[in-house]
C-alpha cells in the first residue's frame, strides 16, 4: 500500500513541477500553423491580449507574405518545457522554395495557462526569431546564367545575345493611324511581320506612360532601323539580352526561342516563374526550360515596410546554379546550307539531313517561316510504297528522339510520315538497316529504339527528294510541288555541302 501511495504522489508531483505535463499546449498550434488556420486555439499578442483566429491568420499571412501560399513543415525539437502556468517549445520550420530548395530553421513558441486553458503568443517572432514586428518574409530571385544549346561541334547555337524590345509611349503619340502605317513600313524593310492592327486599341486602353510592347529585336536587326525609328513618334525602346538562336532563321522552329513568361506559363509553373521571367517559349528552349534556365539566386529578407532595401534584414541566400547545356548533332555548316537552299520557295517546306554512318541529325530547316511549326519533325506526308519494307524502315517505330516528332506508320497502301522519318528511311536503305536517328547527345534523351530488321531493294519516294549523296540521307519536301521543285533545292543543299 505504501508503494502504491508513493507512486500516485510522484506522479501528481510530475503534473505540478515536472517536464511532462499532462495535456500538450502546443499541438493544436503546430497543427494549425500548418494548415493557416488557428480555429479553436486559445491564442494571445506578444503583448498578451486576446488573439481571434481570424486576426490570427491575417498576422500569419501578412508575416509570411511572399510564402503564405506555401505551407512550412513543422517538427518538434524535444518535449516542451513546463514550468507552473509557463510553456515553451522549440519547432523546426522547413519551407519548400519554388525551385525545390528548402529554407529550415528552430523557432520557440511560448504559452501560458491563464484560467486553466494554455494560451498560446504569436507575432512575427514565432514565424522567424529575427523577424522585427512590421516586416514581412519577402522572397528575392536572381535568375542564373541561362545554359546554351551547342552544335555537335560545341559551338553554341543558342546562347544570350544582346536585343532591343520595342515599344510605344501612348501620351506621346500624336497620331495613331499615321504611327500603324510607318511602322508597317519600317518592319517590313527588315523582313519582321509585326502585327499593329490591334496597336489603336492598346494604346487607348494603357496609362500615358505606359510601355506597350511591339516586338523583340536582335540588336544586329535593330541597328537597321534604330534611326527610322527614332524619327517615329510614341516609340520608346529598352535594351536586354535573350537566349537566341545564331541568327533569326537559323533551325529556329527546332530550336525554339526564349522570352518573358506569359500568364499560362507562370499560372502552370506552381511558384516557379513569375511575372518578367525570362523561360523557354518554343522548341527545344521550352522542352528543356528547367535545365536550361538552372535555379536562381534566392534572398529572403524581412522586408522594411517602407520601402527602403538598404534597412532590410537579409534571413536567408542560396547562391545561384547555372543553367546545364543542352548538345546536339546539328552541324552549323550543314544547316546553313539547308536553309538558304530552302530560300528558293516562298512556300511551306522542310528539308532534314542525316548522317548514315551514325544516324545523326545533321540539319533541320523550315521554310519558309522559320520560326513557325516544325514541319521536319511533325508533318505527317503519305507516300505510296517505297520500294522497301515501310516498318523495318523506320516508320511507326518508338523513337525517343527528344524533340517532338511524328514517327508515322506503314500499312498496306504506302506510308505516312515526317521528313526526318524519310531522311532516316534513306538512311536505313543506304546501309541495309533502320537505326534510329539522334538529335541529343547531352542530356540523353533515353536509350533508343532497338534497331530495325534487313532493309533490302531501292527507295522511291514520288511526291519529295529523298536520297543519300556523300554518306548524308536528305529528305526535301515543299508543299504542294513536286520533284521538279524539290530535286533543284536538294541539288543546291548537297552542291553547297560538298563545296
Amino acid at each position: 500500500m505504501r508503494l502504491v501511495l508513493v507512486a500516485v504522489l510522484l506522479a501528481a508531483s510530475a503534473g505540478c513541477t515536472g517536464d511532462k505535463p499532462a495535456e500538450d499546449p502546443f499541438a493544436a498550434f503546430v497543427a494549425g500553423w500548418q494548415r493557416a488556420d488557428l480555429t479553436g486555439v486559445e491564442l494571445r499578442t506578444p503583448a498578451g491580449q486576446p488573439l481571434a483566429a481570424d486576426a490570427a491568420k491575417q498576422l500569419l499571412a501578412g508575416t509570411e507574405g511572399d510564402l503564405a501560399a506555401r505551407r512550412p513543415a513543422l517538427t518538434r525539437s524535444g518535449a516542451a518545457t513546463v514550468r507552473k502556468d509557463d510553456a515553451s517549445t522549440r519547432l523546426g520550420v522547413d519551407w519548400t522554395l519554388p525551385d525545390g530548395r528548402h529554407w529550415a530553421y528552430e523557432t520557440t513558441v511560448d504559452a501560458r495557462r491563464i484560467d486553466g486553458r494554455w494560451a498560446v503568443y504569436l507575432g512575427p517572432s514565432v514565424v522567424h526569431p529575427d523577424l522585427p514586428d512590421g516586416r514581412r518574409l519577402t522572397l528575392r530571385s536572381t535568375p542564373a546564367n541561362r545554359g546554351v544549346v551547342l552544335a555537335a561541334d560545341g559551338t553554341p547555337i543558342v546562347s544570350e545575345i544582346p536585343v532591343v524590345y520595342v515599344g510605344v509611349e501612348p501620351r506621346l503619340v500624336r497620331d495613331v493611324n499615321a504611327l500603324v502605317q510607318r511602322l508597317d513600313l519600317v518592319f517590313r524593310s527588315v523582313r519582321v511581320d509585326v502585327d499593329t492592327s490591334a496597336l489603336p486599341g492598346r494604346l487607348a486602353a494603357a496609362k500615358p506612360d505606359a510601355f506597350v510592347d511591339l516586338v523583340t529585336l536582335r540588336q544586329t536587326d535593330y541597328a537597321e532601323i534604330e534611326r527610322d525609328l527614332a524619327a517615329t513618334d510614341g516609340i520608346a525602346t529598352r535594351a536586354g539580352t535573350l537566349s537566341l538562336p545564331l541568327t533569326r532563321t537559323f533551325g529556329r522552329a527546332l530550336l525554339g526561342t526564349s522570352g518573358p513568361a506569359t500568364k499560362e506559363l507562370i499560372d502552370a509553373g506552381g511558384g516557379v516563374l513569375k511575372a518578367g521571367d525570362i523561360t523557354g517559349l518554343t522548341g527545344l528552349q521550352r522542352r528543356y526550360d528547367t535545365a536550361l534556365r538552372g535555379t536562381p539566386r534566392v534572398e529572403i529578407v524581412a522586408a522594411d515596410p517602407q520601402g527602403a532595401k538598404a534597412a532590410d534584414k537579409v534571413l536567408y541566400t542560396a547562391s545561384a546554379v547555372d543553367g546545364a547545356r543542352v548538345r546536339t548533332t546539328i552541324e552549323v555548316k550543314t544547316q546553313q546550307a539547308a536553309e538558304a537552299a530552302l530560300a528558293a520557295t516562298t512556300k511551306r517546306s522542310a528539308l532534314v539531313a542525316v548522317r548514315v554512318a551514325d544516324g545523326a541529325v545533321l540539319a533541320v530547316a523550315n521554310g519558309p517561316d522559320a520560326a513557325g511549326y516544325n514541319l521536319a519533325f511533325q508533318a505527317e506526308l503519305p507516300s505510296p510504297p517505297l520500294g522497301v519494307d515501310g516498318a523495318a524502315a523506320g516508320f511507326g517505330a518508338l523513337w525517343k528522339l527528344g524533340a517532338d516528332m511524328y514517327t508515322g506508320k506503314a500499312t498496306a497502301a504506302g506510308v505516312v510520315g515526317s521528313p526526318l522519318v524519310y531522311a532516316g528511311a534513306a538512311a536505313a536503305a543506304s546501309r541495309g538497316q533502320w537505326r534510329q536517328p539522334v538529335l541529343l547527345t547531352e542530356p540523353s534523351p533515353g536509350p533508343p529504339a532497338a534497331d530495325g530488321p534487313p532493309v533490302t531493294g531501292t527507295l522511291t519516294v514520288p511526291t519529295m527528294s529523298v536520297g543519300v549523296r556523300g554518306g548524308v540521307a536528305y529528305c526535301v519536301y515543299v508543299e504542294g510541288a513536286g520533284q521538279d521543285v524539290t530535286g533543284p533545292i536538294a541539288e543546291a543543299f548537297l552542291k553547297t555541302l560538298s563545296a
